[in-house]
């Protein structure tokens, strides 16, 4: 790998290509250039490379065109050796270690003074994430801390967990297996209603398919279980029922025509459904449907846009149905209505996954007849009841005006006005993710055709430059709501405050927002219990205690420490500290692990102006840093651009790269590029129309940056990405072959035009390519010559005759975002040339490449 002739080092990267496929760049250049140098004994030289990496425990000082706003922590924190030991079971171990440490929180819920968590762990022998239910004691009083019992696994056919408003009850969906006759299993699923405090299992009710298909358990976007304040009943989104079908060749004299669609077994809006694209492939249409508590009653929520008529012999068009939740008195449903083609906005059904622009909008529909239908035991049964005695009224928008409008929020009942608050974009955007405002309308609503409402937080171009006195987060000023769902009981106990986490630049950050004049404060937590505010670590709001008293259970991480569980009171003044921080679970069965771990490294985030662009406004970048590397020299770094291309990077803790990091000793550079979320929606439309240029120069600006500073071994670059990510990598290989010596890339989008009519979203490969206003929303056609050339012109495809970079390749061949198609055309492009490549298949993985064996082969 380097060999020295009088004292000059040369670079032979074939053999470093085997190293980086070996653990995508772990010891590459650690081990390839190690070996050289003990060859390397007798020389001279007039021109000095230094390859091995080295670190620093100071971090970035202020430099010209780079500002920096430190954050280190010095402390050791990783129990392994350091990077000299470059065996692959030294290495593997390692992995085992930090991934045992990471920490992914969902459900939680504080009732009774116990916060309720689910944490989900890599478990590597089983190929599957194993989940834990903890119950953990809140002391915010200062007082010592107590005793937190083992966690419990939660079996894994129980999908939802639900606690009622007071905590007095609590629902689980369990799916259970039965054995039919001839030995055929088959599936049922159950909502347990346990009542005393969660103690008694008062009653188990079975949902019936007669009325509806499985029970959508996505939080994060379409799926919603909840509770009415009265504790009697709860909503649910759910697969509509298909029609019935059979073949043209069944025994038709045994079918009634009238409930049988005879040869619509394999047609498009019958016996198939049109999915949501990936993640969402057994997602077609959901309805609302009803359960009372008291009488195991199933009911569905008929007058909903769309059409009343469930059993109609179709599952295209129309409207698909979530986030639903009961209004104050319990007489109404209000719910996120997306247009699955009822609307004239989705003439093809499009992906829905991290694509936050699909049309949408807030509806309301009385159930007072069909909830009364449901309490009812006047005929003795307590089986479903699918259809209701008496007709409730018409179901009414709330937000005509709103092309995006979604995730409604009631304020508490102790509020002195009761509002409704949700999350709203009249005009909407054309890129997948954007700037979202804040607006409310008074509750009960006055207008019935025009419900009257108002912007509490409007939407934010780009934050403001000078120095107006607001508070701001690693040096920029307030960038605009970039909220894709607002938190569960996200008010404070008056209603006066909404609480919610939102992306700051390259931090998640807790913000207070007031009802009255829409102030937005960002939070100063101490989750570490004394050792001083972390102003660059990413914060997410879990749940608001439900006892008046306004306490916020928070969760902290960044990128060299896994995220603990803390709280803050906000009174006359915030009261924060830690609750609990959640030790490791063992990845793997081949070594113990011990607690706790995490990372040896340091991280900053940078504040840079690039002079190029339409759209000047600072873009910044997260440097990780190793605390230790081998003869103190500059380590080599590794350019990481992230996916999307409107999501971010942030200051969270990912087990990947402080693995990269912390163990292998690489510098790790996390590139905020123009078009990233949390930047105002300015330099987030900059984009659009200018991917595969814009995106490309601020990426290698950046890298530039990190040169000239001295902090990295300008020789030794390399770029990694996934998605848009590696659309990036694949385009830096192409265009600067001499800054970037090496690549790895998952899923990477390689050839827009070759993409447009294979992937779930046909709107992006336009937007991204063509600018905003490319994609016609209403009607679907084929992209024209003149498109799939422009298409061409912006994908690294066009580049790959400039490619000698040795290239890494992975894909997830059930991906429905980025086809494998793509990657695949990539590696042989670069095969057919002779350049060192290799590619990983993963015939079960989708988009993500996140089942745990696959994600530990790749990294």
């Amino acid at each position: 790998a380097r060999s020295i002739v009088g004292s000059r080092r040369i670079f032979s990267w074939s053999h470093l290509l085997f190293l980086l496929l070996r653990l995508l760049l772990l010891q590459a250049f650690l081990a390839a250039y190690t070996a050289a140098a003990a060859a390397a004994s007798s020389s001279s030289s007039t021109n000095h490379h230094h390859f091995f990496a080295g670190s620093t425990s100071s971090f970035l000082t202020t430099q010209p065109g780079a500002s920096s706003i430190r954050r280190d922590r010095n402390e050791s924190r990783l129990r392994m050796s350091p990077p000299h030991d470059d065996t692959a079971e030294a290495d593997a171990k390692a992995y085992n270690a930090i991934a045992s440490s990471s920490v992914d929180i969902t459900d939680a819920y504080i009732r009774n003074g116990i916060l309720t968590v689910t944490r989900s762990a890599r478990d590597h022998d089983r190929n599957a994430r194993r989940s834990f239910l903890y119950q953990i004691p809140v002391s915010t009083d200062g007082s010592k801390d107590a005793f937190v019992p083992p966690p419990i696994e939660v079996p894994s056919n129980v999908k939802a967990r639900i606690p009622s408003p007071s905590g007095s009850k609590v629902a689980l969906l369990v799916i259970e297996e039965m054995a039919a006759q001839g030995g055929t299993k088959t599936t049922k699923q159950v909502l347990e209603i346990w009542t005393q405090n969660g103690h008694c299992l008062s009653r188990r009710i079975e949902l019936p398919k007669s009325v509806h298909g499985n029970v959508c358990t996505d939080k994060a976007w379409f799926g919603s279980i909840s509770w009415n304040s009265q504790e009697t009943a709860i909503v649910y989104s759910a697969e509509r029922n298909a029609p019935t079908t059979a073949s043209f060749f069944s025994d038709q004299t045994k079918q009634d025509e009238n409930m049988v669609v005879v040869g619509g077994e394999f047609t498009l809006g019958i016996g198939k459904g049109e999915d949501w694209g990936e993640k969402y492939t057994s997602t077609s249409t959901l309805g609302l449907f009803c359960v009372h508590m008291a009488t195991g009653k199933v009911g569905a929520i008929q007058n909903v846009p769309g059409g009343s008529d469930y059993s109609k012999p179709t599952t295209e068009g129309g409207y698909t149905l979530g986030q639903a939740i009961f209004s104050p008195d319990g007489t109404k449903v209000i719910y996120t209505a997306w247009d699955a083609g009822g609307g004239g906005q989705m003439p093809k059904r499009l992906g829905s996954i991290y694509c936050y622009q699909r049309s949408s909008q807030l509806y309301s529909s009385p159930i007072s007849n069909l909830i009364h239908s449901l309490s009812s035991t006047v005929d003795g049964e307590e089986s479903s009841a699918s259809v209701q005695r008496k007709v409730d009224s018409a179901c009414i928008c709330l937000t005509p005006k709103d092309k995006l409008a979604r995730s409604p929020r009631f304020t508490p009942p102790s509020a002195s006005n009761i509002r409704l608050v949700y999350l709203s974009c009249a005009s909407g955007f054309d890129t997948h993710g954007g700037c979202m405002a804040l607006s409310c309308m008074e509750w009960p609503i006055q207008g019935v055709t025009n419900p009257i409402s108002r912007i509490i937080v409007e939407t934010v171009k780009t934050p403001k430059m000078d120095n107006d006195g607001k508070p701001r987060v690693a040096s920029m000023a307030f960038p605009g709501l970039f909220v894709n769902q607002l938190p569960d009981g996200c008010f404070s106990p008056d209603g006066k405050y909404v609480f919610a986490s939102t992306q700051w630049g390259s931090v998640n950050r807790i913000v207070r927002i007031s009802m009255q004049d829409g102030d937005v404060m960002p939070l100063e937590i101490d989750s570490f219990a004394g050792k001083g505010v972390s102003p660059l670590a990413s914060q997410s709001l879990l749940c608001l205690t439900n006892d008046g008293g306004g306490t916020a259970i928070v969760s902290q991480s960044e990128p060299n420490q896994p995220p603990i569980i803390g709280y803050a009171s906000f009174g006359e003044t915030c009261k924060s500290g830690m609750i609990f921080k959640m030790p490791p679970v063992a990845f793997s069965s081949t070594w113990g692990v011990e607690g706790p771990i995490v990372s040896g490294l340091s991280y900053d985030v940078l504040s840079m102006e690039p002079p190029h662009g339409s759209v000047k406004v600072p873009i910044q970048c997260i440097l990780m840093m190793p605390n230790q590397t081998k003869d103190g020299l500059p380590p080599p770094l590794l350019v990481v651009p992230h996916g999307g291309p409107h999501s971010v990077s942030l200051t969270t803790f990912i087990p990947s790269y402080a693995f990269l990091c912390g163990y292998g000793g690489y510098a790790i550079l996390h590139v905020n590029y123009r078009g990233s979320a949390g930047f105002g929606q300015a330099a987030l439309e900059s984009l659009a129309g200018t991917a595969g240029s814009l995106d490309v120069e601020d990426v290698v600006f950046a890298t530039r940056e990190m040169i000239d500073m001295g902090k990295v071994d300008g020789e030794r670059i390399g770029i990694c990405g996934g998605s848009h990510g590696g659309f990036l990598a694949a385009h830096c290989i192409g265009q600067y072959p001499k800054l970037f010596r090496v690549a790895a890339m998952r899923n990477p989008v390689t050839n827009i035009a070759t993409m447009v009519t294979a992937t779930d979203i046909p709107d992006w490969c336009y937007i991204e390519a063509m600018g905003k206003g490319s994609y016609n929303w209403e009607t679907f056609r084929g992209p024209t010559q003149q498109e799939l050339g422009e298409m061409w012109n912006a994908s690294p495809i066009a580049h790959v005759a400039n490619v000698v970079a040795p290239t890494l390749v992975a894909l997830g061949m059930s991906d429905r975002r980025v086809p494998p198609s793509q990657g695949l055309e990539y590696y042989h492009s670069l095969r057919s040339k002779n350049i060192s490549t290799k590619l990983l298949i993963y015939d079960k993985d989708d988009h993500a490449i996140d089942k745990v064996v696959s994600e530990a082969d790749h990294w």
